[in-house]
């Protein structure tokens, strides 16, 4: 039997450590190992654990004490998360990861699950997102603002927002949780290992922040304030190949110098990019938070957050054009060719090859994200024992992106030579031809393919909360109910013209003042250099055409949805024989109506279309934690969860409606459709059930083992659905074949049959004071963890599911006393599938490769004398610069098997920053 796609995803279940990872830990051990000698005069259990010890601390605590199944990352003091975002902490987390995207880690997956099966929330509340569709995009929450996270595996009936896979809640720190004013500043310095790659970029970057805590009129009102600011740079160096096969299969003459096979011809390359990219992200967020508590009867928090992320990105492209419709006569020729088999295939591998059309492509991107956030909780106790809480809330992401591109090519073609195309990171081309000279190199364009993008996406949410609490005794400790009602509205505009010389001339030379150095690529697949030109300088000389109605479809769209949740909570606090037993068991009853509205394409032109549907759930849920010794804890949940399908798969719209005019075929006057979403799309629904066993050793130090289960009842794949064509009877019948019916077909995402996700969960965190005393200080944090699904994307068997890894483990080891403090972690991640947006705006598959990525952090803090509560820091991230690699399949296999070759290898850089903290 064939072993499906996403097991083999779960690959080999070990530890993965990289030998220059372990050198690292090897460094850093040796060099802390001294500090760990010297004598120290303090009374131990008088100690005040700062730092590292402390967020570790935090973190256990949450762990230990909740009722739910969770992880939880904390500040390491006020201000003080040492990851660029929140992404790189969460991801860090047992049974959690990130895909990365431009270098840097950006959405988050729980349980191999991808990123829109989770729910996001800020301080408690369900966040919008500027992404295409739900998902957050955590890059944009600098880790300076984050007091602490919570991802909860197991969700409890007031969980309001929470996700199929699992719930992360931001939080802000309280200011009333603090004693005394505490002012931070961090400053650093940043710079990425792969230098300056395009002319006028920078390498180097910095980073600033600042945060206050203080409490007023006897400390019954506290403030919080947070500002971080971030200028990073990223330098990136990319290969990818294009659709290899054996074009012979689809009528194409053979290339000559191509060998034959016993099945028809070796499979080549129809081409390459070679690249390079430098971009700057500047973020500046803010955190506020006004907390007030006269009594203990009211207590008051406004809170309020708000970050704009802006991106500027060049990049510079080296396009080798070499299939069977690069539009010259002849088809490239080969020479020299040398071929291997791969998974049963025949591939050129290396060789030369003629008539290569060399396009140098000069590509802009800014984006600007501004997202914000405020809320306003209030709770009240009354008299017997009961509480009320009100609370209301608002955000906000607004997003305008503009990517343009244009092209410059020698009239001639060339010849090139090329090797390694079998082997990922290793592909080589080069040529003889003068790919520099403006005299030769001209803007023109013979692929037609300049184009400028304009995405514009705006995501609101409105939302308020009553709940009300009664304290009981006896098994039931207490009861909880409440109704949330929230509104949310998103609507994606993403313009897109066509770009070509104005005055329809087909050639033009580059302007001497838009000129620029010329731009090396070497490490990006090619050895050499290409001319480089301003794009912004060029503009001015193309005229736009209005693209396709075909294309602008899907790029228009809102999505309309009004949520109200009901829920009742009972809390347990009691004994089940001698066994000390908490937690809670509830519903929530959940409504949500959702309406779309979108365009149709109808003979060359678009049209307006909406559609919409009603449901109900009905989330059951049960968390019980058995204390079977004092530090010895086991927990059962089981619940029914919900996540709300992709937005951009709920959008209104489908191609060319047509009624079919054959007489006697089994579609004669019947409606039918293609592409688009569905606006009736129901969510994926699931049970889970979770086990969790947990032994705390002390304050840092724990083992755990966890396993779940998860029965998805639906899953969302493309389908033939019935759809009310009615609207479309002026605009497209008169003269045609008159419809029977006003029902007809589309091929659209749709609710099919579902599946299982299933795993096992290993953590610890042990501290090395538990051995021997000579190891106080010193510490280790590792999990792992193995998932397995019985579900394929797209509904497709040689397909995995959409971002599951099937093994993701973590290794930190660290030291931190008398002021010295050191830390190497570790993250991997097996190979997986992801779904991105792509070039043209639309959403494109990639199989990504196994990942590992290292960090190391070095510092000292003064803890006396006259710079007590400075610190100083020297951070590496991706010490390894670990690659991101992708795969494709082969477009034909060229002995008619299936096939897998490397498609892009991108290197982004190490990235070292050099700063302090001081606080006062």
């Amino acid at each position: 039997m064939r072993k499906s796609a996403a097991n083999c995803n779960s690959g080999s279940a070990r530890l993965r450590i990289r030998p220059v990872a372990a050198a690292c830990a090897t460094l850093l051990v040796a060099t802390t190992a001294a500090y760990g000698q010297q004598p120290s005069t303090t009374n131990l259990n008088a100690v005040t654990v700062t730092g590292i010890r402390a967020s570790i601390e935090s973190s256990i605590a949450v762990k230990k004490g909740s009722d739910s199944i969770v992880e939880a990352v904390s500040a390491e003091d006020i201000g003080k998360l040492p990851d660029t975002s929140i992404a790189e902490s969460l991801a860090r987390l047992p049974g959690l990861t990130a895909q990365r995207v431009d270098g840097r880690a950006q959405v988050i997956s729980i349980r191999g699950l991808s990123p829109n099966y989770a729910g996001a929330l800020l301080n408690g509340r369900e966040m919008v997102s500027s992404s295409d569709s739900r998902a957050a995009e955590y890059d944009q929450f600098p880790s300076e603002l984050i007091n602490s996270a919570v991802v909860y595996k197991t969700p409890d009936a007031s969980l309001i927002g929470q996700g199929l896979s699992g719930t992360i809640d931001v939080k802000a720190l309280m200011p009333l949780d603090v004693r005394g004013r505490k002012v931070s500043v961090n400053v650093r310095g940043e710079r990425n290992s792969n230098g300056t790659l395009t002319d006028g970029a920078s390498g180097t970057g910095n980073r600033f922040s600042v945060s206050y805590v203080d409490q007023f009129a006897d400390n019954t009102l506290g403030l919080s304030l947070g500002y971080a600011h971030l200028n990073s740079p990223g330098q990136s160096k990319q290969y990818k190949a294009w659709e290899s096969g054996d074009y012979t299969q689809w009528g194409v003459a053979p290339f000559v110098g191509v060998p034959k096979t016993a099945n028809g011809y070796a499979a080549v390359a129809q081409g390459f990019d070679a690249n390079v990219t430098s971009s700057s992200q500047v973020r500046d967020g803010l955190m506020a938070v006004l907390e007030y508590k006269p009594n203990q009867n009211y207590h008051s928090v406004l809170d309020l957050y708000y970050s704009n992320f802006k991106q500027d990105r060049t990049g510079r492209t080296l396009l080798g054009f070499a299939g069977p419709w690069n539009g010259t006569p002849p088809d490239p020729a080969y020479s020299n060719v040398a071929t291997s088999n791969i998974e049963g295939n025949t591939v050129v591998t290396s060789g030369s090859m003629t008539d290569v059309v060399s396009l140098i492509r000069g590509d802009k991107l800014t984006r600007s994200d501004d997202l914000s956030a405020i809320g306003w909780k209030n709770t009240f106790k009354l008299a017997n024992k009961w509480t009320a809480i009100a609370d209301i809330n608002y955000s906000r992401a607004v997003r305008n992106e503009d990517y343009t591109e244009l092209y410059a090519s020698p009239v001639q073609t060339g010849v090139y030579n090329f090797s390694g195309l079998g082997v990922s990171g290793n592909q080589s081309y080069s040529t003889s031809q003068n790919l520099t000279d403006p005299s030769t190199v001209l803007l023109r364009d013979p692929s037609n393919w300049g184009v400028i993008r304009s995405p514009r996406i705006t995501d609101e949410i409105r939302a308020f909360r009553l709940v009300g609490k009664h304290d009981l005794d006896g098994f039931f400790s207490g009861v909880e109910s409440g109704v949330n009602y929230a509104e949310r509205n998103k609507e994606v505009n993403r313009t897109q013209f066509n770009l070509s010389l104005a005055g329809g001339a087909s050639s033009m030379p580059v302007p001497a003042n838009a000129l620029r150095s010329p731009t090396d690529l070497s490490g990006s697949g090619f050895n050499g250099s290409i001319l480089s030109f301003d794009v912004p300088s060029v503009f001015g000389l193309y005229s736009q055409k209005v693209a396709s109605p075909w294309e602008e479809k899907d790029n228009h769209y809102g999505m309309h949805e009004k949520v109200t949740t009901v829920y009742g909570k009972l809390n347990i606090d009691s004994e089940l024989g001698a066994v000390p037993v908490r937690g809670n068991v509830g519903v929530q009853w959940v409504h949500t109506d959702q309406f779309s509205n979108g365009f149709a394409w109808v003979n060359d032109k678009i049209y307006p279309v909406g559609d919409g549907t009603n449901y109900n759930d009905v989330l059951p849920s049960l968390n019980l934690v058995f204390s079977l010794r004092p530090d010895l804890i086991g927990r059962f949940g089981w619940a029914k969860t919900m996540a709300r399908p992709r937005m951009d798969d709920l959008r209104a719209g489908a191609d060319q409606p047509k009624v079919g005019n054959q007489p006697g075929t089994p579609g004669y006057g019947l409606w039918s459709a293609s592409g688009g979403g569905n606006p009736k799309l129901e969510p994926w629904r699931a049970k889970s059930f979770d086990l969790s066993l947990e032994k705390y050793l002390n304050k840092r130090s724990y083992v755990a083992g966890a396993a779940f289960y998860k029965d998805l009842e639906t899953f969302i794949y493309n389908q033939s659905v019935i759809r009310d064509f009615s609207s479309f009877n002026n605009t497209i019948l008169p003269g045609g074949v008159q419809p029977t019916s006003p029902f007809g077909t589309v091929t659209a995402p749709a609710n099919g049959t579902g599946g299982v996700v299933s795993g096992v969960e290993v953590s610890a965190s042990l501290d090395g004071s538990l051995f021997t005393q000579a190891l106080d200080g010193f510490g280790v944090t590792a999990s792992w963890s193995s998932t397995r699904s019985s579900l394929h994307e797209a509904n497709n068997p040689d397909r995995s599911l959409d971002g599951l890894s099937g093994i993701v483990n973590t290794i930190g080891m660290y030291y931190e006393k008398n002021g010295f403090s050191s830390r190497i972690s570790q993250r991997y991640r097996s190979a997986y599938e992801a779904t991105t947006r792509g070039v043209l705006l639309n959403n494109v598959t990639s199989r990504i490769a196994a990942e590992t990525t290292v960090d190391l952090q070095l510092g000292y803090a003064f803890e006396s004398g006259p710079y007590k509560g400075l610190s100083m820091l020297l951070q590496v991230n991706n010490l390894t610069d670990t690659p991101y690699s992708t795969s494709q399949s082969l477009q034909v296999g060229a002995d008619n098997k299936v096939g897998v070759l490397p498609m892009t290898y991108a290197t982004y850089g190490r990235t070292m920053l050099v700063g302090a903290t001081y606080k006062f």
